[in-house]
């Protein structure tokens, strides 16, 4: 039989998360703890500027970079916020969100048969966009013994002669975790100076809690091998929208990018690009409120998971992801979130989903109601005090 499927994309696989999140939909009456999508509603400010730019025209192609105007705003909310200068032609592309970022990223620096180090646990698209970009998948570890940091030291001992991007994901998603910027700047330096690619996907940049600072590697102006990834889709509940941005000081990269764009989706949206700036200039009144009550339901979790048995945890410092440790339940995280799903309605993200380094644990996510928190966590404990299980 003749197979119409590129053998190099044949392989990829299905996320983890995404399984649970489709079998869950069969089902009634389940607590979703599984997708990484806000319940908030996007602002009504943002929503309206769009409808009123449809309205005015702002329906046809843009520069394939991204509107002028777009690209501005960008480069002063970097500004207002690390102290950073940034030229909107040379240094800025806007993408179809921060996956479509990630892609071009990956288009423009992988030869075939290059190597990519990931982080393992991490975000699971990472492996299918590699994959379409002729590289190959590496990985180094963060533990929960650190934190779910990102240790230098653990990420250079996994470089190879082959190796030639790597991708760090600050705050980090599954675990939350926050990495401070000086410790970064050990692998960028490294990487610079053996000709490698380092690929910040910052997406959760705002989502930060406690003492916690995050900064971008945005401020290490004196290295052009750094791409910075970043999203309004977390910040400003607006996953749906498909709008992000992609910055580099490598003028080369970012002339590639642009004509890249061409080819791939030419432009996005345009009336979304207007939705953005209008977003970007009201980011203290939009973001706080929101940020704060991504930290009630964190302490919510937090104080319902330290009610159950033989289950560890770190706190997380951003995000609005908690990785949890059930491997006292069970070494098979997939099929432990099917009983879940099946028995008790509760959906999370298997650990195996993010990397062999996260099997034994589960991934909640808190951007759901504090109901919906502690119906599911209750519901988990349930699962895991019956004989059933």
């Amino acid at each position: 039989m003749v197979s119409y499927v590129s053998k190099w994309v044949s392989g990829i696989p299905q996320s983890g998360i995404r399984e649970i999140f489709h079998e869950s939909l069969k089902l009634k009456d389940v607590i979703h703890l599984e997708i990484g999508d806000p319940d908030f509603n996007m602002p009504e400010v943002i929503a309206e500027t769009i409808y009123k730019a449809m309205l005015e025209g702002y329906t046809h192609y843009t520069h394939n970079a991204g509107l002028i105007e777009l690209r501005e705003s960008i480069s002063e909310y970097y500004a207002r916020k690390y102290g950073v200068t940034l030229n909107p032609e040379d240094n800025v592309v806007v993408s179809a969100g921060s996956s479509e970022g990630l892609s071009l990223s990956l288009l423009a620096t992988l030869n075939p048969g290059d190597e990519v180090l990931i982080p393992d646990p991490g975000y699971p698209s990472y492996i299918p966009m590699i994959m379409c970009s002729r590289g190959k998948v590496s990985r180094y570890r963060v533990y929960e013994e650190k934190n779910f940091e990102i240790d230098p030291g653990e990420v250079l001992s996994r470089v190879t002669p082959k190796t030639k991007v790597i991708i760090i994901n600050n705050p980090h998603n599954p675990a939350g975790s926050v990495t401070p910027v000086n410790r970064l700047e050990e692998i960028v330096e490294y990487a610079y100076s053996k000709g490698m690619v380092v690929i910040s996907d910052e997406v959760y940049e705002n989502i930060v809690y406690d003492e916690a600072s995050f900064t971008s590697l945005s401020v290490l102006a004196a290295y052009d091998n750094v791409i910075i990834v970043n999203s309004l889709s977390k910040t400003f509940a607006m996953t749906g929208l498909r709008i992000g941005f992609v910055i580099s000081r490598n003028k080369r990269l970012v002339e590639i990018m642009t004509r890249m764009q061409e080819g791939l989706i030419a432009c996005a949206p345009t009336p979304i690009q207007v939705g953005a700036i209008k977003a970007l200039s009201m980011f203290h009144e939009l973001v706080p409120p929101m940020i704060r009550e991504y930290k009630r339901r964190r302490d919510v979790l937090v104080s319902e998971l330290s009610q159950i048995k033989d289950v560890s945890f770190v706190v997380p410092k951003g995000t609005f992801y908690m990785l949890v440790n059930v491997s006292k339940y069970t070494e098979d995280s997939r099929t432990f979130a099917k009983k879940l799903l099946h028995q008790n309605r509760v959906a999370v993200a298997p650990g195996i989903a993010f990397g062999p380094g996260s099997e034994g644990y589960i991934r909640i996510s808190f951007a759901t109601s504090t109901n919906n928190i502690v119906e599911g966590v209750k519901r988990i404990n349930d699962f895991l005090t019956s004989e059933g299980r």
